[in-house]
């Protein structure tokens, strides 16, 4: 379904938090199809960000060069071409930086640089510009507490360290030992929850959704019965099995 451009959306929003693995971007890119809404996942932002100062050979440690850089580079945020999609494409000085925002060391890369305070302030400007737009599901880290805390709906997704580990295995399909990726998962939430830029914790009025034993089609039904019960003027699309949505 195309994301919708109806008038009416302004504070239309679903601000989705949550630690690495716990199911954000997949729930949250479910639900947007539902709601005939676009998905912004922020994190493509900090990706793009990461990507952008190691082409430019810029070191990621050096926190006000990386800030620097980036103040002076152009983000631009372009609604995917596919009839289906309801993700976007983040361009940087007019290059399409999507394709590389999974390569390995942008992956590595990617805590140092969502870290540094002054890369965040910048990233946060452009991010509260573009959900201005409403009609949209905004998956974050931060966005129920810094980005978007005006949202009429906040939900933090969460589940156990050793779900998540097992999920974020899986995704490298079985390329990755699973006590290992459980260690990475840990360090990357104590990065995330004790940084002092905006760190990870949960919005005062979010809902607060466990998916350590929910299957995806059960979290992305327990989301929109969520949407529905704080938007309850909100027409939502006829739901359709979560399955087909992946």
């Amino acid at each position: 379904m195309a994301p919708s451009r109806n008038p009416d959306c302004r504070n239309r929003l679903v601000a989705i938090d949550g630690p690495v693995a716990s199911g954000k971007t997949a729930v949250g890119r479910a639900l947007a199809k539902r709601l005939g809404w676009r998905l912004f996942d922020t994190g493509i932002m900090f990706r793009a960000a990461t990507w952008q100062a190691q082409r430019k050979g810029v070191h990621l440690d050096e926190e006000d060069s990386v800030a620097e850089l980036i103040r002076a580079s152009e983000f631009h945020l372009s609604p995917r071409t596919d009839a289906d999609s309801v993700e976007m494409d983040v361009f940087v000085d007019g290059d399409n930086a999507t394709p590389h925002l999974r390569q390995p060391e942008v992956e590595s890369g990617v805590p140092i640089v969502a870290a540094n305070a002054g890369v965040r302030v910048l990233m946060v400007a452009i991010q509260q510009s573009e959900a201005a737009q409403g009609c949209m599901v905004v998956v974050g880290r931060d966005i129920g507490t810094v980005v978007l805390p005006e949202a009429p709906v906040k939900i933090f997704l969460d589940a156990s360290e050793e779900v998540r580990a097992r999920r974020r295995a899986a995704e490298q399909n079985g390329g990755a030992d699973e006590a290992t990726v459980l260690k990475a998962t840990q360090r990357r939430d104590r990065r995330d929850r004790g940084r002092a830029a905006s760190p990870l914790t949960v919005a005062a009025n979010a809902v607060r959704l466990d998916t350590s034993d929910l299957s995806l089609d059960q979290a992305i039904d327990a989301a929109e019965t969520i949407v529905r019960e704080l938007i309850p003027d909100l027409a939502l699309p006829q739901a359709t099995p979560a399955a087909s949505e992946r």
